[in-house]
């Protein structure tokens, strides 16, 4: 483990120490919390965090810390526990992502990513995929794309579409082709018989929501493909 997340979990080991004591535990009906606007830095780059002033002590999510420090934080719904592993890089999945997605599954998994990121938004890049996928240490839009799938799918395997029909494509998968520099790649949120609502990012790294294309458009591309990841 890195110096620096040896720092932050020796800072999370602390503050469960001190929200299990006696007199914390006491007093937490008592609790008043104010936004902080102490700004927040990692490695000496300025962080956007939402932080809660309480008692002095400047709070934030722990899911907005791994994403800062990149390590694993998943939650198990079948649970109700939070899983912290210092092991894995950050990434927006859950540990209970269904075997067999459906529409309405990855929708809700994008809608929930949304929240998170929404139009405008920095996200982590290089975002590091543990999925085996074509873009495994994705930048730009393959990055944002491998995140967005992951968040949606879990670990589920991959499959490419060369030239795929309308019928085939579904909510959650990839689409890319060819342009002037290495190629565009975009997430469908929905599908008319006309075009796909998606999500995608350009060269600065900042999530937009609601792009549309035209199914015309789309097949007259060169190197228009498909990544699905619905099992087969």
């Amino acid at each position: 483990m890195n110096r620096k997340r040896e720092a932050v979990f020796m800072g999370i080991g602390i503050l469960a120490g001190l929200a299990l004591s006696g007199p914390a535990a006491q007093a937490a009906t008592n609790i008043t919390a104010t936004l902080s606007t102490q700004p927040i830095y990692v490695d000496g780059q300025r962080v956007s965090m939402t932080a809660y002033s309480i008692g002095g002590n400047n709070y934030v999510r722990l899911r907005d810390i791994g994403r800062a420090v990149d390590f694993g934080v998943t939650y198990d719904a079948a649970t109700n526990s939070v899983h912290v592993d210092s092991t894995q890089p950050y990434w927006e999945g859950t540990s209970t992502v269904p075997s067999a997605p459906t529409e309405e599954s990855v929708q809700a998994a994008l809608a929930q990513l949304r929240e998170t990121y929404p139009t405008g938004t920095v996200y982590p890049t290089p975002y590091r995929s543990i999925s085996g996928g074509p873009y495994h240490r994705g930048t730009h839009c393959s990055g944002w794309a491998t995140l967005c799938s992951d968040a949606a799918f879990g670990d589920l395997p991959w499959r490419k579409v060369d030239n795929p029909s309308w019928e085939q494509i579904r909510s959650g998968d990839l689409i890319r082709y060819d342009n002037s520099g290495n190629g565009h790649v975009v997430v469908v949120i929905s599908k008319t018989d006309d075009y796909v609502k998606v999500t995608e990012s350009g060269l600065n790294n900042h999530a937009r929501w609601g792009g549309q294309y035209f199914k015309w458009w789309l097949e007259e591309q060169p190197g228009y493909a498909l990544y699905t990841r619905y099992p087969e």
